[in-house]
């Protein structure tokens, strides 16, 4: 829906008071599809934006886009004009770890980027069932289940391409850092086409090269309906989880 649609999207910086918040950023706003109530803005800035209330603390949620450069971006512009108190780096990540099923929780104890390891704080309450361990940030989307094994050797338990640059900037900042992550495709899975060849410069996902790439394999196309179904069980579970945990300023 359009910005100006019904007028039901108002400028955020009229609609949001000046008060210290919780900063969550993902890639797609569809990683936020199971929030009820979310308020949604326009924003010159960032790709999409929208705000909550996440146990009595005010939020924005903010999708920029896939990738680091994205995230970066996002995160800057959203430290730097609003009074931002934590960042939280959040969305869908691959499992590296087989234990690890669809929809799970990590939150991350740390996240890992080549030689970098950036600490990731731990929420003040958290559900007793959600994972723990390291995330570790890539620059391309891990397609094959082999590359998963190989890139879990280190004892990261999953992999995203955005949380690194979130935690560098947090860092930067001096801002607490925090990562939630829900699993949308486990360690023995295969993605259905290369979403490495489909994705744009600005972080979106181009559906002519993914329909493309489908063609008329039958497999393709039931892997990206299982895929389309996993990504809605794990922002399901992303719904389900924040508002369960909380975070230290």
């Amino acid at each position: 829906m359009g910005v100006g649609a019904c007028g039901r999207f108002v400028a955020f910086h009229r609609s949001v008071p000046p008060s210290r918040m919780l900063l969550l950023i993902a890639a797609e706003s569809r990683e936020y599809a199971g929030f009820p109530g979310l308020v949604e803005h326009s924003s010159r800035d960032v790709r999409w934006l929208a705000t909550t209330v996440i146990r009595g603390v005010d939020a924005v949620l903010v999708a920029n886009g896939i990738g680091r450069r994205n995230a970066a971006a996002g995160t800057r512009t959203m430290i730097a004009g609003t009074r931002i108190h934590a960042v939280l780096s959040t969305g869908f990540a691959g499992a590296l770890d087989p234990v690890l099923g669809l929809g799970e929780v990590v939150v991350a104890d740390q996240v890992l980027d080549g030689s970098r390891v950036y600490p990731a704080g731990w929420p003040l309450q958290c559900p007793a069932d959600v994972q723990r361990g390291s995330v570790v940030t890539v620059n391309e989307v891990v397609q094959f289940a082999e590359s998963k094994l190989a890139l879990g050797q280190d004892g990261a338990r999953a992999v995203d391409m955005e949380s690194a640059a979130v935690a560098e900037i947090a860092q930067e900042h001096r801002l607490p850092f925090y990562c939630v992550r829900a699993i949308s495709d486990t360690a023995e899975q295969d993605l259905p086409v290369d979403f490495n060849r489909a994705l744009r410069a600005d972080g979106t996902v181009s559906p002519w090269s993914v329909l493309g790439q489908a063609g008329l394999s039958p497999g393709s196309w039931l892997g990206l309906a299982r895929l389309r179904r996993n990504s809605r069980i794990a922002a399901d579970s992303l719904a389900r989880c924040l508002p369960q945990l909380e975070f230290d300023a």
